[in-house]
């Protein structure tokens, strides 16, 4: 652990480092997000004061001469400041996945002005995943939506990825390869992220070849939009990453083959001390520095050896001196940004880095946060959620909001910021609440919260509604999975049976249900004054969803006890009680937009401008959220990326069981084995089939939650 004036001193220079990488902020910029979000008549009522700050975003708002004038250093800082005039003095809140509450006519005064300032230096947003799981379909006219909440928000360091397909094509044909050769290399654009993080290689790739320029155009309108308002962006970097043929192009690479992730061969790595390896680095910082706003992006985020791989052999300290050192050739103000994932970063790749060029997000800080982390490397306090995009609560609410605090009051933890790194960013909008919230609070209380919370997002405060929400918190969205987690509607039905996905957890299929159903009646009395309120509707929807997803489990094992019986009547009545389950499941998820595998398709279609095109983007995209891979693939990674949406309820998921538990029958009926079925083959069909499913909500979300609390307690 190293001494308290040593982190003191690697404090310092992060501040310095964030001062001198900050981008200058662009005022027209923040102007006109100001008008996109409330519109002319706001913009002009609006002044904003630069000033200096001393490397932590603050922000002043209050009224002067009848205009409401915010004060900052930074566009963050400006964009944070009119988000809580927004919620605060206006009733409007701008979420993730919805917005609520209406702009008055007339801009309001500040009254008592809002006075803020970050405890965290740095603010950081997204997971490789993310970009796999909710964005690999979209557009700048997608892309704005999501920066303005994120500015709004108050993150000021920002992962993108978006067009390293591009970078990487560049490179290799540098070096030699043909376009086809450089085109296998690269994987679909659902698999993007786990190419990026060194795991596989080519599976689903055949991007159309416009594709290339068009994302890379988009990546440099991402890093222009957020630079202009002082945010920060990392990119990804070189870590020694190779094409599995690297050796046939150069007999006399010392390549170290990287074995298997999940079923997939990983790309090799080039060793350290390989002359080629500084060939292949300058070829791939040089296509890096195409995309425009290159320049202002200083975080380069890189992790060998993710989820596995082989360094054994490796000398790693000095293979990560010379990963850092092709980083600050090309860049001298360069900070090299690892995941705290499993078991890295690895202690000697973290001790090799220059003091004050390495940062840690640490995705396990709600277990694991103190002192002594990552060889004194300075880290954020980061959160990941939603697995796969997977619709289940995860997050420990308290936690997010307590820990960080309590980090900083720890003058042996070397904490220098926060942030979220949701795996997909489509679900349990309360947790990018607390997050919100948390980059701006002096202290992080959870009581304090809620109370925000509902004024802020329902526009409304009482002691029944901030009670369920208070023992909600705390007994279900705690991060200790009391709750079921992932739904037994979406997993491959089999006699063994207990996860949806590989690394679920083990459900309880006879999980107490009282705090989250309590929770459920409370907002569910409140529907008639807040039914046009989508952020409420979103949070009724999302907890009877997953009251229903947790009562699946109980007859999923219902229905194996009654088999291992031989109770044939059991097996039906269960069987029929869990198919049930869909239509009720059904009935809720198709009230909310968000919740539609047309959407989801639209947005991959949408991309192809041939018939061909719109195939191959399709296929990616249901690809994903069924099978995953190919069949060795598939074997450990399908329904990873499972969702409760309308359409793969009834198209995927139902059929399964149905199945099941119809061969179920004809066993126990005929007194013959259980026949066995390729479930591969079974489900491969549905990612390759056209057909159109609804992107508009239907149905009556009181009614369907209602019918579900009656079936939930009728089955106890």
């Amino acid at each position: 652990m190293l001494k308290k004036d040593s982190l003191m001193k690697i404090k310092d220079s992060y501040v310095k480092i964030k001062l001198e990488n900050t981008p200058k902020t662009d005022l027209s910029e923040v102007r006109a997000l100001i008008e996109r979000m409330a519109g002319k008549k706001y913009a002009e009522v609006i002044v904003l004061e630069p000033c200096e700050d001393d490397g932590f975003d603050f922000y002043e708002v209050s009224d002067k001469d009848g205009k409401i004038v915010i004060r900052s250093a930074t566009g963050v800082g400006f964009a944070s400041g009119f988000n809580a005039y927004l919620k605060e003095r206006c009733g409007y809140s701008v979420g993730m996945l919805c917005t609520s509450g209406k702009l008055p006519e007339v801009p309001p005064m500040t009254g008592e002005p809002l006075k803020r300032k970050s405890r965290f230096l740095y603010r950081y947003f997204f997971n490789y995943c993310t970009f796999s799981y909710t964005y690999a379909f979209d557009e700048w006219s997608d892309w704005q939506k999501t920066l303005d909440y994120l500015l709004l928000s108050g993150y000021n360091v920002i992962l993108n990825p978006v067009g390293n397909e591009s970078v990487w094509r560049k490179t290799l044909l540098s070096l030699g390869y043909t376009e086809k050769e450089a085109d296998d290399f690269l994987c679909g654009p659902v698999f993007y992220a786990f190419e990026w993080m060194m795991n596989l290689t080519g599976f689903a790739g055949g991007v159309p070849a416009r594709w290339y320029e068009e994302r890379k155009t988009l990546a440099g309108k991402i890093n222009r939009r957020l630079h202009a308002f002082g945010a920060m962006t990392a990119k990804p970097g070189y870590a020694g990453m190779v094409p599995a043929d690297f050796g046939v192009h150069y007999p006399s690479a010392k390549i170290i083959e990287q074995g298997k992730w999940n079923g997939f061969v990983r790309p090799a790595i080039l060793e350290a001390d390989d002359p080629l390896f500084d060939k292949v680095a300058k070829a791939y910082y040089a296509a890096s520095r195409e995309i425009e706003g290159s320049e202002n992006t200083h975080f380069y985020s890189i992790d060998p050896f993710h989820e596995g791989g082989k360094s054994e052999g490796i000398d790693l300290f000095a293979f990560s001196k010379k990963v850092y050192e092709k980083i600050a050739e090309d860049d001298k103000n360069a900070v090299w940004m690892l995941q705290g994932w499993t078991k890295n970063p690895k202690e000697e790749l973290v001790c090799a880095i220059p003091d004050g060029h390495a940062l840690v997000v640490n995705l396990l800080s709600e277990t694991n946060a103190g002192p002594g982390l990552f060889a004194g490397a300075p880290w954020c306090f980061c959160a990941v959620c939603c697995f796969g995009g997977q619709y289940n609560f995860q997050g420990d609410a308290e936690t997010l909001l307590t820990g960080p605090h309590r980090c900083l009051s720890d003058e042996n933890t070397n904490l220098v910021g926060i942030g979220y790194m949701p795996e997909g960013a489509n679900c349990v909008e309360f947790i990018y609440e607390v997050l919100s919230y948390n980059a701006f609070a002096k202290s992080g209380d959870l009581d304090e919260f809620i109370r925000y919370y509902l004024t802020t997002r329902y526009g409304v405060y009482n002691e029944k509604l901030a009670g369920a929400w208070k023992r909600f918190c705390r007994e279900v969205l705690n991060g200790k999975q009391l709750i079921s987690g992932e739904s037994a509607l979406c997993a491959r039905p089999s006699l063994t049976v207990q996860n949806t996905s590989r690394w679920g957890s083990k459900p309880n299929p006879d999980v107490d249900q009282s705090v989250l159903l309590e929770y459920i009646d409370v907002l569910l009395s409140e529907y008639d004054a807040l039914k046009d309120n989508p952020a409420y509707k979103k949070d009724l929807m999302e907890a009877a969803r997953q009251a229903v997803s947790n009562l699946s489990w109980h007859y999923a094992h219902e229905i194996q006890a009654a088999y291992a019986a031989k109770d044939l009547s059991a097996v039906s009545r269960n069987g029929a009680e869990l198919l049930s389950l869909f239509d009720t499941q059904i009935a809720i998820v198709s009230t909310d937009a968000d919740m539609m595998l047309g959407k989801w398709l639209n947005k991959a279609r949408k991309l192809g401008r041939t018939p061909a095109e719109k195939t191959y983007f399709e296929w990616n995209a249901r690809l994903l959220v069924t099978l995953w891979g190919d069949r060795e693939g598939a074997d450990t990674l399908r329904d990873y990326a499972a969702r409760e949406w309308q359409g793969l309820l009834e198209d995927f998921y139902r059929p399964r069981w149905e199945s099941f538990i119809s061969r179920l029958e004809l066993s126990l009926l005929t007194g013959k084995p259980l026949e066995p079925i390729n479930s591969y083959d079974e489900e491969l069909p549905f990612t390759y089939r056209k057909n159109s499913y609804p992107t508009e909500p239907v149905g009556n979300l009181k009614t369907a939650v209602a019918a579900a609390l009656q079936k939930i307690r009728a089955a106890r």
